[in-house]
């Protein structure tokens, strides 16, 4: 739920702010950082711990997508770490991926969950491969919900000093057969190249 939370915040944030302008003062930059995204970058060096990111900004397929935003509420991490996100603005809403570092303390606490995901009503399993991800051997799991066979995709890679979750959802109408806004679900190959630019913040 906490990461549901934090998905609506972070929509609705994105709709209101960030309607179709690539210059507009409110999107993130490096003069205008989002504050709760800052707020999660200093309670990470206070910790001595690191925050993983992909920059300002980022390409993905034909889509640019723009961040970091934090959450603002329901963004901590259990042990230590940063919850926060990138959109990209399509018609009629927003795309969506997320990127949660936990420190090696907060994945003790969160591994079972993530590495071996429940979902209440599903049948069909959940099903993994390993990718290569900067030089690292990563998982990406396909969830699979609602009317979709794949509703999330996630990508867990072990950057040794933390861990980094990507989490891609699904965009479109939830009808069997519907059409998928996602660039990711529909190549889950791009998920792992966006990712391979994955380093720590603010380099």
């Amino acid at each position: 739920m906490k990461a549901v939370r934090s998905a609506l915040t972070l929509i609705i944030a994105f709709s209101v702010l960030l309607i179709g302008c690539d210059n507009s003062p409110d999107i993130p930059s490096a003069n205008n950082p989002d504050p709760y995204f800052m707020h999660d970058v200093a309670t990470a060096e206070a910790g001595g711990y690191p925050v993983y990111w992909l920059g300002w900004e980022f390409a993905a397929g034909d889509l640019t997508f723009y961040g970091p935003y934090g959450s603002g509420t329901g963004g901590e991490v259990e042990g230590g770490g940063a919850d926060f996100g990138y959109l990209a603005p399509v018609q009629p809403g927003n795309i969506d991926l997320q990127l949660v570092t936990y420190t090696r303390a907060a994945w003790e606490l969160a591994k079972e969950r993530i590495t071996n995901p429940k979902i209440p009503g599903e049948t069909r399993p959940v099903t993994r491969r390993s990718v290569a991800v900067k030089g690292r051997q990563a998982d990406l799991l396909s969830l699979p919900g609602l009317t979709r066979p794949v509703n999330q995709l996630w990508l867990i890679v072990d950057m040794g000093d933390a861990v980094v979750l990507a989490r891609a959802p699904s965009v479109g109408p939830a009808t069997p057969g519907g059409p998928e806004g996602s660039p990711f679900i529909n190549n889950p190959d791009l998920l792992v190249q966006v990712m391979k630019d994955l380093r720590p913040y603010p380099e």
